[in-house]
């Protein structure tokens, strides 16, 4: 999929430094040499405005970059749920605008460049694409940004104004919407952790294997001892999502039976690890170990929940705290936030 990519040359040089890379055209050079945006949105910059990114608390108004394999884009909160925020897309260069866009001017901005915000696609994406928060912006920015996506007019203010219709389908402005709707789309899907509802228990693997079961097989294909696979079975210790083929394999059962059976995790667990202060732990633990970020993300928040239930018997927890003792207990990792 091709990205928009946040508005692109702008937010390219916000994902790498690329100041003295020869093969950025010198339009963006001279874009960058004119904006505020090269030190406020320096990684120096970023620090100083809104301090560790580690401690960085979601709020309305900011506008994060967001990622999730190869799409990137800028959005703009205007809420904060549980595991969700409500954003819509926002555009730098090259410049495009729709008919429910607000423009805000630069001087109100990081950027220092004009901003569209696509106030007609606003959406709810998971809070886990979120990577790194660029900006804040006033409230009547935001104010204008939530009438224009209720179509409604927003209060005339210094510094914004309406955004201008689309009259084609071949304008590159249309293609923009499409291409920011695709992204969207694309994090939408991103992958979450499974999360435990109440009174829905999970069933075991044992119920759903029966007479089927073959113990010993089975402790072969896992590569476990009888003990341990016991557990397993019995739903004391929660199913590995990356065994759960294996056991398909062994047992001849479809995986998504078998994925029936993995063991939710507290909702509380996975607010803390799906959360973007997070976000970089699991980048670098996915290098570290040659994974995905998902099976990075997947493995370290049942790690946490095994080393929760042997610490306090599954009671409730420091997630926070809990994730950073089972990261920094894993082959001496530093990764923790």
């Amino acid at each position: 999929m091709t990205s928009v990519d946040g508005g692109g040359l702008l937010s390219r040089w916000m994902r790498e430094d690329t100041m003295s890379d020869p093969g950025v055209p010198q339009r963006f050079l001279d874009l960058a040499q004119r904006a505020r945006g090269p030190r406020a949105l320096s990684e120096a910059g970023l620090r100083e405005r809104f301090g560790d990114p580690a401690q960085v608390e979601l709020e309305t108004g900011q506008v994060w970059r967001a990622r999730w394999d190869g799409v990137s884009m800028l959005v703009l909160v205007l809420d904060v749920d549980a595991r969700e925020v409500r954003t819509v897309p926002v555009t730098i260069d090259p410049p495009g605008e729709d008919e429910t866009s607000v423009v805000v001017d630069g001087s109100r901005t990081a950027f220092g460049v004009d901003a569209t915000v696509w106030a007609g696609l606003v959406s709810s994406i998971p809070m886990r694409v979120l990577e790194r928060v660029v900006d804040a912006w006033d409230d009547d920015i935001v104010g204008c940004t939530a009438a224009r996506a209720q179509n409604r007019p927003g209060p005339a203010v210094a510094g914004i104004r309406e955004g201008q219709s689309i009259r084609s389908a071949l304008e590159p402005a249309a293609e923009m919407r499409a291409g920011l709707a695709d992204d969207l789309a694309y994090l939408r899907r991103a992958p979450g952790l499974p999360v435990g509802e109440r009174g829905r228990p999970a069933g075991t693997l044992a119920s759903l294997l029966g007479d089927r079961l073959d113990l010993r097989a089975l402790c072969a294909a896992l590569q476990l001892p009888q003990p341990e696979v016991m557990k397993l079975l019995r739903g004391k210790t929660p199913l590995p999502p990356d065994q759960i083929d294996t056991i398909a394999s062994a047992t001849g059962l479809p995986a998504e039976q078998i994925a029936g059976t993995v063991r939710p995790l507290p909702a509380d667990l996975v607010h803390a690890v799906e959360h973007p202060r997070w976000r970089s732990v699991w980048v670098r633990r996915a290098r570290r170990l040659g994974v995905s970020e998902t099976q990075a993300r997947l493995s370290g928040g049942y790690g946490t929940f095994a080393l929760a239930a042997r610490q306090t018997g599954g009671g409730s927890a420091d997630w926070d705290a809990r994730l950073r003792q089972f990261l920094g207990a894993e082959d001496g990792s530093k990764d923790s936030p």
